[in-house]
């Protein structure tokens, strides 16, 4: 599935704001992913950001952006 450029550009910018200031592990968009230390997932509409961040350095790892259907299959 293509991702909308418009819709590219948004996620984009929502995870640099996560990056920036990342929310708390209780927060309702955010799923922390068991099988992946540090590792969470972040709901965008039909897409799904699944990431990790270093907790020592505040570095944050995208590791997949895929639509809701084909998220989590690795």
């Amino acid at each position: 599935m293509a991702m909308q450029p418009k819709r590219a550009a948004s996620i984009r910018d929502k995870c640099r704001e996560i990056a920036a200031n990342p929310p708390p592990a209780k927060h309702s968009n955010l799923i922390a992913l068991a099988e992946v230390a540090n590792g969470y997932r972040v709901r965008f509409g039909d897409w799904r950001v699944s990431f990790t961040i270093d907790p020592d350095t505040d570095v944050m790892e995208v590791f997949e952006v895929a639509a809701r259907g084909g998220a989590y299959r690795w």
